[in-house]
């Protein structure tokens, strides 16, 4: 591995930087932005200078991890991280000086072209897992009026660029009218206008739509960009797939990580220090449902004293409940990400996990209830009411668990919350906390009639 190599290298003290910079000639630069974190600050940087090329400077310094990135721009002069910057693609410098405080950027914009800081800072306005935040403003965009001759002549001069495969056509406001393919300008008529054989149903999005609209759309539409339009329907730039991929992969991880209440952001890159301030709140919360936990178990020490029996079948009640509860909110929270459940079907997945989870409990609860009726006697030596205790604790506390985890990520959503908490610690720790309680208050109830 490229990063071992590196470690191995800087070992031996004998090493100069010739000997290094011929060394990292030789690596992938992706494979060690990846692993950069593994390093200390002065082999980071190091790695950084010894890097042949600024371009290698300028993906090196995007593709690796927060943490590293800060550090290294931390030890670099202003001047030439502005120059750095500035060559590199607009939205990926904007992606990098988002996460600089406030009064660093505006340092480094003021260091940097008129031109580009003008375009960053239009930019920096939008969110930045929105179809604003994600653009590039460098595209195709062709007045209505441009006839198909001049517009091929034009490509063929720009034939050393690469030409991005759709082109964008506007009237004279900068409104968007329609976009053709470069292999439609291949058919039609040299005299023809932008405007005569234009695709009018142009699928596009709007400034502040979030990254997964974005990702649907491209999926639905099977097209590598999209214009981005606003309220009035002027394009102000486009989302190519490269930019959408990258976002949805850092969304899905730290949907992942929220869902196990750990750091949402580089959890790999983060100091010890940094990890444990970032995971304690959650196991806080795991800490006082234990105490909730054993307070329900405190207020029901008679009825666990003359039946231990019912002590048996804690787990596995807790257990059912809790798989309920985030099967239903799993199964609401991916298909939020993936745009496979919209505003028009949301109620309906909500119904379906909800009759699911709760004939899931009925039929568990008559399996494992007439399984501990039928054997308390002669195995457990205990009265069968036992049954109906653990079969009735089953179903209604699966059932709780279920209108739980499907109900709550739609609560999160109209409350601009991630909808990912819905399957994080907090929540597991309620429902267990309700399902115990349940559990135990039928097991109350049934004894109390005897």
């Amino acid at each position: 591995m490229p990063i071992e190599k590196i470690k191995e290298a800087f070992k031996d003290p004998e090493n100069q930087d010739d000997a290094l910079r011929s060394l990292i000639f030789d690596l992938d630069h992706f494979e060690i932005a990846r692993r950069l974190h593994e390093l200390n600050l002065e082999h980071k940087v190091r790695v950084f200078h010894l890097l042949e090329d600024d371009e290698k400077r300028q993906e090196l310094l995007y593709e690796t991890d927060m943490d590293s990135r800060l550090e290294i721009q931390e030890n670099l002069d202003r001047d030439y991280l502005a120059a750095l910057l500035d060559d590199m693609p607009e939205d990926e410098a904007t992606d990098i000086i988002q996460e600089l405080p406030g009064d660093a950027q505006d340092e480094l914009l003021s260091k940097m072209e008129v031109q580009d800081a003008e375009i960053i800072k239009d930019l920096i306005r939008y969110e930045e897992e929105t179809a604003g935040g994600l653009m590039t403003p460098h595209f195709n965009k062709i007045p209505f009026d441009s006839r198909a001759g001049d517009i091929f002549t034009k490509i063929r001069r720009e034939s050393n660029k690469e030409i991005p495969p759709y082109f964008y056509v506007v009237n004279q406001s900068n409104q968007l009218l329609g976009f053709f393919k470069l292999r439609d300008l291949m058919n039609i008529q040299t005299s023809a206008l932008a405007k005569e054989f234009i695709r009018p149903e142009t699928p596009k999005v709007y400034l502040n739509d979030p990254c997964e609209k974005v990702a649907h759309l491209m999926g639905q539409e099977h097209l590598s960009s999209l214009p981005v339009v606003d309220d009035d329907n002027v394009i102000q730039g486009i989302i190519t797939f490269d930019d959408v991929i990258r976002v949805m992969q850092d969304s899905a991880s730290e949907d992942i990580y929220t869902m196990v209440g750990t750091a949402k952001v580089d959890p790999f890159a983060k100091k010890i220090s940094n990890k444990i301030i970032a995971r304690a709140p959650w196991l806080l919360t795991t800490f006082i449902g234990g105490l909730v936990s054993a307070w329900l178990l405190g207020a029901y020490q008679t009825t666990l004293a003359d039946y231990a029996a019912v002590i048996f079948f804690i787990p596995f009640v807790m257990g059912l409940a809790g798989n309920v509860g985030i099967q239903g909110a799993t199964v609401i929270v991916r298909g939020l990400a993936t745009g496979d459940i919209q505003k028009d079907n949301l109620a309906t997945v909500v119904k379906s996990e909800i009759s699911v989870g709760i004939l899931n409990g009925v039929i568990f609860g008559l399996l494992c209830g007439g399984l501990v009726y039928l054997t308390s006697e002669s195995f457990m030596h205990t009265n069968p009411v036992l049954g109906w205790v653990v079969g009735t604790g089953i179903i209604l506390a699966v059932s709780l668990a279920s209108l739980l985890g499907s109900l709550t990520p739609t609560l999160f959503i109209n409350l601009n919350i991630d909808p990912a908490i819905s399957t994080g610690p907090i929540i597991t720790v309620i429902n267990d906390i309700l399902g115990l309680a349940i559990y135990l208050a039928t097991a109350a109830y049934f004894f109390s009639t005897l």
